[in-house]
């Protein structure tokens, strides 16, 4: 089984080489394979199937229990294996010999003859399968992850395998999506495919529905272009509605200048962004008691936030801003004039419905409000790029504010003033991220839980939120994530890993501001 010189001074040990419980080739879910040092005892040259069997198995029983990564748990709990992650037919049964033992499979008479001794083993020396399983997957298995291909820590390589397993399984109808852009149904095929099988995308309200209804499905519908006709015929018909949208954090780019999103959000009853009935989001922060372990991690996220200097758009020149000192310096972000965040919203000081303007309104009452504060005016990237309305002139702006930040970099700016004023920005929430104070003229889904200066009064959010609470549930568990480059489902965590790297490669910046210039040439065209 195993053969080579005896261990000595210089002398190497025999590595056992087998294959591990996922493909050495996966692409959905960590390869792996078994890499095992055999030492040859003094008095053989080589060693047979049950020496070596012996051998793993007492070692097994000498490590201290509970030390090992809970593989066998995670597969049998959750019915697991290289299928339910999308490698093989889902329900197909596995050859993998080790892939059985870890499955607890009743049928071992075909294994190889290494674990079938393996097996008889474990059998005579009285120790439990799982326990050896995991010895091997931790100590004795090489990992490498699906998103890049670096070795992973056997810890992380299980986490990974539940991610895809919980994304297959939540995916088990199939999905017909409505009203997304081009560029973004990469993402969202990613995001909802599994097993219920690939999404479709319809060009109608009404092949969308009559497609979901035959195959027993759902519907997708980008939140902006959702109608009430579609609403009330999904209810009627009893049909899964979601209504979907650009999330938290995106792929290096803008929206409007074709790069897809990487955090889409997910809502059954309404969308974060429009307070005119409640979100999944607003029953969330009203509702979910956190655990202790998901308020940790709410913590760790908005650490890693700050440190990365990631946001939304990560869009913008970066450079160092030097206001002058013995003045409040606020922040007004603009927004996009026709945006559903503002003709949906609600507002105690602006008129929503009949302003042609929201950022000459905004920037009024934040001069009336601070008259002596040096206040600065950053347009939203897709008005500045002529993607979308609302552009207001750079010397109207002057007449509010002491200066405009064009082509700016929204986290540089955040953190050179004192506090943000904003109407219902994502801003005000990437502000709160970095410890400023935030004052709020509309509704935003981070407004009305103690965290902002709420300046309109917002009914049913008057429980308190810590600043972790926010970004757990709108972060973990209201948004669905996707790493934009394998587009594979991924956690938060790494999805800032990879959005700093974006930003950092001028190939990735080159080819997004091509497709910036493309998207503003062919709105000029009317294509």
């Amino acid at each position: 089984m195993a053969a080579g010189p005896r261990p000595g001074n210089g002398d190497t040990i025999p590595l056992l080489i087998l294959d591990g419980p996922s493909p050495v080739d996966a692409k959905r879910v960590p390869a792996s394979f078994v890499a095992m040092p055999v030492p040859l005892p003094q008095t053989a040259d080589c060693l047979g199937p049950e020496e070596v069997a012996r051998w793993l198995v007492q070692s097994a029983k000498e490590r201290p229990a509970g030390t090992d990564t809970d593989f066998a748990g995670l597969w049998r709990t959750r019915d697991m294996n290289c299928a339910a992650s999308g490698e093989q037919v889902p329900g197909e049964a596995s050859s993998n010999s080790l892939e059985r033992l870890l499955t607890g499979h009743p049928d071992m008479s075909s294994m190889d003859p290494f674990w079938g001794a393996v097996h008889r083993q474990c059998e005579t020396q009285a120790l439990d399968q799982t326990r050896l399983v995991n010895h091997i997957l931790s100590k004795h298995t090489l990992w490498f992850s699906p998103y890049n291909g670096e070795p992973i820590l056997p810890a992380d390589a299980a986490a990974i395998f539940a991610i895809m397993h919980e994304h297959w399984q939540e995916n088990d109808q199939p999905a017909h999506c409505f009203g997304a852009q081009y560029w973004n149904h990469p993402s969202i095929r990613a995001t909802f495919s599994g097993r219920g099988g690939s999404v479709q995308f319809h060009e109608t309200e009404a092949e969308t529905l009559a497609a979901a209804s035959a195959s027993r499905g759902r519907v997708l519908s980008w939140a902006g272009r959702t109608s009430r006709e579609l609403e009330a015929e999904c209810s009627k018909t009893g049909t899964p509605l979601l209504r979907i949208e650009d999330g938290f954090l995106r792929s290096v780019g803008l929206g409007a200048g074709l790069a897809r999103g990487a955090m889409l959000a997910v809502d059954d009853l309404g969308i974060y962004y429009d307070p005119s009935r409640p979100s999944r989001l607003e029953v969330l922060l009203r509702d979910r008691d956190l655990l202790p372990d998901e308020r940790k991690r709410g913590e760790y996220l908005v650490d890693r936030l700050q440190r990365a200097r990631v946001s939304k758009y990560n869009f913008g020149k970066s450079r160092t801003y030097d206001f002058p000192t013995g003045r409040k310096k606020i922040l007004v972000p603009g927004q996009v004039a026709d945006d559903a965040a503002i003709r949906k919203s609600r507002s105690a000081t602006i008129d929503c419905a009949n302003t042609p303007n929201v950022n000459l309104d905004l920037l009024r009452l934040a001069r009336e409000r601070h008259p002596d504060a040096f206040l600065v005016f950053k347009p939203h990237p897709d008005v500045e790029t002529g993607l979308r309305k609302g552009k207001v002139a750079r010397e109207t702006a002057l007449g509010f504010v002491d200066a405009v930040a064009e082509d700016a970099n929204i986290i540089d700016l955040i953190e050179a003033v004192d506090a943000v004023e904003t109407f219902s920005s994502l801003s005000g929430y990437e502000a709160l991220l970095r410890g400023k104070s935030v004052a709020v003229h509309g509704a935003p889904f981070y407004a009305g839980w103690g965290l902002c200066e709420d300046l309109t009064p917002l009914e049913g959010r008057g429980r308190r939120r810590s600043l972790a609470e926010l970004v757990y549930l709108s972060l973990v568990v209201y948004a669905r994530t996707i790493d934009p480059v394998t587009l594979l489902p991924c956690t938060p965590e790494f999805l800032i890993s990879r959005l700093t790297e974006q930003r950092n490669d001028r190939k990735h910046l080159l080819v997004t501001a091509a497709k910036r210039h493309a998207s503003w040439l062919g709105r000029k065209l009317g294509l």
